[in-house]
């Protein structure tokens, strides 16, 4: 009888969150990984869809989760569609890996989207491990959205797609170096066994 209840006490014990494993931060050698974080607990019914300038799905991400997705190097162009359009340029390198974070955050009378990108020799780029911790790891080329047309009006996607550019252009240096990523960004795998 004692056996069974301290099996039942164990159980019925918190369990700590998962940890990740950094390998599957590790760009392979002729691609890169950009990594979409949402990881916060008041954004965990909220889902985060990015897509390109072909308003083509990119990623879903939501529920505490951060998704790796292998790209071609390269320069690209993708929008963010959740409470505020978002437009963010990178420009990745093979063997690489970018992190970008998805979460929203209080307003009077909603909730704004924010996008964070880790960029070297900022804040966000030291808090990048406080970020992965509780975070689902899933891959992007298991994502069902990968690829393929968004499920909205076509006028719905050119409007987010049209507000988020009328930002870019509205907004000064600052505001696009804030939402652009370059190679140098992304972490090597050395950098990323230390996470």
């Amino acid at each position: 009888m004692r056996f069974f209840v301290l099996i039942a006490l164990v159980l019925a014990q918190p369990q700590p969150a998962a940890a990740y494993d950094n390998a599957d931060f590790i760009a392979p050698e002729n691609e890169a990984l950009v990594v979409f974080i949402q990881n916060l607990y008041e954004d965990r019914a909220e889902r985060f869809i990015v897509f390109d300038a072909d308003k083509q799905c990119v990623a879903e991400v939501g529920g505490r989760q951060a998704e790796a997705v292998p790209m071609k190097p390269g320069k690209y162009t993708f929008f963010i569609a959740s409470f505020k359009n978002q437009r963010i340029d990178i420009e990745i390198a093979a063997g690489r890996t970018y992190f970008i974070r998805l979460n929203s955050i209080a307003k009077v009378s909603n909730r704004a989207t924010e996008v964070t990108l880790v960029q070297r020799r900022t804040e966000s780029f030291k808090l990048v491990k406080t970020w992965l911790q509780g975070a689902r790891v899933t891959h992007g080329r298991d994502d069902p959205c990968r690829g393929k047309p968004l499920k909205e009006r076509q006028n719905r996607i050119i409007r987010r797609i049209n507000d988020a550019n009328s930002a870019w252009k509205r907004g000064d240096e600052i505001y696009r170096y804030r939402y652009r990523l370059l190679e140098d960004d992304g972490l090597t795998a050395a950098e990323v066994g230390w996470l």
